[in-house]
């Protein structure tokens, strides 16, 4: 009897064990804090600073999550959507979805022991960021009782739970955030499949707004000579428009580095693949001293200021001065001249035309092509003066791609604007 009775108790021990799919590894962390002047349920700028130094750090620290889950957020107010925009980082920079554990809001000590026997779960390497008052039940319903209540200003806590067998009780590792950002292994930088990837060769780098607010001037404002002159431009030109001249600004209404092909001479997606990804993270920075600028100056479109503009290119809802498409093109044309100083008249013409088709269409005021073009040249003077660049611009690879570039003849360069 006692032997039948060893067996039953081993079985059931067995039976509660298999039920537990737990995962290999879970980290625990809380959303980014919040702006609490602003009133709304988003992160603070610093809050999303932080989320993006989580996409980064987790991935190089702790490896590539395989399951990114977070605290239900409610779907009419948006209350505890941080949740989820923290998480957004770590989603691009590893190529995961991210899954909200519906019941958490009601429960979030259930809705860890549904994590806990999950089969989804069984032996993943998860992250779940949580709303901070809820997060000790969560990881108690993951099988550590011990979390103590975080604090509302404390955004530091990582904790790491592994299980060494689906009996036992979880392993607990504290960390400060801080502190891992510190680490080498922060430093690193991952792509999707878990493979180490390059610095981008603008890492560092920060340009001065000051000065470039400064170059790229103001908007005038509404009645002064210079407003009633972009408004008179922009409708002698809806008057003049032809077809093959719209047409021309369609060509150009995406920012792609592609449209400076007929300049260059070659088909730089396939000639020159490493000049094309490092020129893109120096006009990142570039597009977000513009993003910044507008934001600051807050010029609405044409057609949102006066019914009567048209414009013949799709409207868009962002600020109107200065224009992304005149400082993208026109630093895009900078940096390529330097590097390509004798195609420099025909890639000045691409970095002209980039900016004058939005005036011709209507999305532009003419005054927030020009700052465009004043800004694209400011920025990407401050980066050719850079180190950063000066590194680009001589490394191997770079130098290789220019030699075949500048193996095409002048006399064999196709026609750049007819």
């Amino acid at each position: 009897m006692r032997e039948i009775l060893s067996l039953l108790v081993m079985a059931s021990w067995l039976l509660s064990a298999k039920a537990m799919a737990t995962p290999a590894q879970v980290l625990l962390l809380r959303h980014g804090d919040k702006d609490s002047q602003r009133g709304d349920y988003n992160l603070s700028p610093k809050g999303l600073e932080r989320s993006i130094q989580l996409g980064r750090m987790i991935p190089a620290c702790f490896g590539a999550p395989t399951s990114i889950g977070v605290y239900e957020f409610d779907p009419v107010s948006a209350k505890n959507a941080r949740s989820y925009q923290t998480a957004v980082p770590l989603a691009v920079s590893t190529g995961i979805n991210i899954e909200m554990i519906r019941g958490s809001r009601a429960n979030s000590l259930a809705a860890g022991q549904r994590v806990l026997h999950a089969k989804s779960f069984a032996g993943a390497k998860a992250v779940f960021i949580w709303e901070h008052r809820n997060l000790p039940d969560f990881a108690k319903g993951l099988g550590w009782g011990a979390m103590a209540p975080i604090a509302a200003d404390d955004y530091d806590q990582l904790v790491v739970l592994t299980w060494p067998s689906a009996s036992a009780p979880p392993q607990v590792q504290q960390f400060s955030q801080k502190e891992l950002l510190t680490r080498p292994c922060s430093q690193i930088r991952r792509s999707p499949q878990g493979t180490t990837a390059i610095e981008p060769p603008s890492s560092g780098l920060q340009l001065d707004l000051p000065t470039l607010l400064a170059k790229t001037g103001r908007p005038p404002e509404q009645g002064q000579p210079k407003a009633i002159s972009d408004l008179s431009i922009l409708l002698w030109l809806q008057s003049h428009r032809s077809p093959q001249l719209i047409a021309n600004s369609w060509l150009l209404l995406d920012r792609n580095l592609s449209n400076f092909d007929l300049a260059v001479g070659v088909d730089m997606a396939k000639t020159t693949p490493e000049l094309l990804r490092g020129l893109a993270p120096f006009l990142a920075l570039v597009d977000g001293a513009k993003d910044t600028i507008k934001d600051i100056y807050k010029r609405p479109r044409p057609y949102s200021a006066d019914a009567s503009i048209q414009p013949c290119l799709p409207r868009e809802s962002g600020w109107s001065f200065p224009s992304g498409h005149s400082t993208f093109y026109r630093a895009a044309a900078e940096l390529l001249v330097d590097l390509l100083p004798e195609r420099r008249e025909r890639l000045l013409a691409v970095g002209l035309s980039g900016g004058s088709s939005r005036t011709l269409c209507g999305v532009h005021y003419p005054s927030d092509v020009e700052a465009g073009q004043r800004l694209g040249e400011a920025a990407a003077l401050q980066i050719i003066a850079s180190d950063q660049w000066r590194r680009f611009k001589l490394s191997p690879g770079i130098q290789h791609e220019l030699r075949k570039i500048n193996a095409v003849k002048q006399e064999r360069l196709p026609l750049v604007i007819n």
